[in-house]
């Protein structure tokens, strides 16, 4: 069971920060390769189960806050016998970088790719007061809507990320910022034309920089390439489409919405981000439940 808690919007209606609650019932469950370009904060409200990642299996408890990074593989793989309930606070990138002026040296949106290997994915609950705190206020502010609730779901937001700095070993220290390129530009260029060809050259430009060094630099800042960034960027479109409510498109009008231009390459490029095929997916979107 899902259920929406709020939303921030990017024009184009594509969430830029979202929250929601889930609840899985008792279930043990194959690993999914199942990883995304936001960031995301789980809270555990009740329950129990396992989080599975590339690296460790993590128990989940009451209280418990897991953090991943964008394209950090994760899957819950078992819940407990009273099941697992649990909210999620998912949030793009840019959405850290648009509070930050080009020549801030504050700007961490490198937070959203990399931590250091000091760091576990799993904070428990005797850790992890200040982080549930900010995020119940989150979303208490997105169910209240009260006057300027946005700024404060963007407040609390940065006072998660700067606990999990300061007191939980997060910091992978980079230079990207020191880059002078305005890198919104670029993921608003690409989010743009997702069903367009792209090309290296063409997204470069947007950057002012040389094909060869923007390829570089992208990847370190996103730790992923151009061409994994923009797949997966697709195949997260692709998703909301088959899962969508109010629209009955066909797995060729998807895939041609989504930049792949058959559904033998598109049905290939999902089932390696998620684990699953497009038609699983549309019969049962519930195999998407982390």
């Amino acid at each position: 069971m899902i259920n929406s808690i709020g939303e921030i919007l990017l024009q184009n209606g594509n969430p830029l920060l979202k929250m929601w609650s889930i609840h899985i019932d008792t279930r043990i469950r194959p690993f999914i390769n199942h990883s995304h370009t936001r960031f995301e904060i789980t809270v555990v409200d009740s329950g129990s189960g396992e989080y599975t990642t590339e690296n460790a299996v993590y128990p989940m408890e009451p209280g418990d806050v897991f953090i991943f990074s964008s394209s950090e593989v994760h899957c819950i793989t078992k819940t407990g016998k009273d099941g697992l309930s649990i909210t999620n606070l998912h949030f793009e990138p840019r959405y850290l970088s648009e509070a930050f002026s080009e020549n801030s040296s504050d700007s961490y949106i490198d937070f959203c790719f990399s931590h250091s290997t000091q760091f576990s994915n799993r904070i428990p609950a005797k850790k992890a007061e200040i982080l549930r705190n900010h995020h119940r206020i989150i979303k208490e502010e997105f169910l209240n809507k009260n006057d300027r609730f946005s700024l404060a779901v963007r407040a609390h937001l940065h006072l998660i990320l700067i606990d999990l700095l300061r007191n939980h070993n997060y910091s992978a220290p980079t230079d990207i910022h020191k880059v002078n390129f305005d890198i919104i530009s670029v993921y608003d260029y690409i989010e743009q034309h997702l069903s367009d060809k792209l090309t290296l050259n063409s997204i470069a430009s947007i950057a002012g920089l040389s094909p060869n060094y923007f390829s570089n630099i992208f990847k370190k800042l996103n730790s992923i390439s151009l061409w994994d960034y923009i797949t997966a960027r697709r195949i997260e479109k692709a998703t909301r489409l088959i899962c969508s409510k109010k629209q009955n498109l066909s797995m060729l009008d998807i895939a041609l919405q989504c930049g792949f231009n058959n559904t033998v390459n598109f049905n290939k490029a999902f089932k390696k981000h998620r684990g699953i095929t497009p038609s699983e997916l549309r019969k049962n979107p519930k195999l998407l439940l982390h």
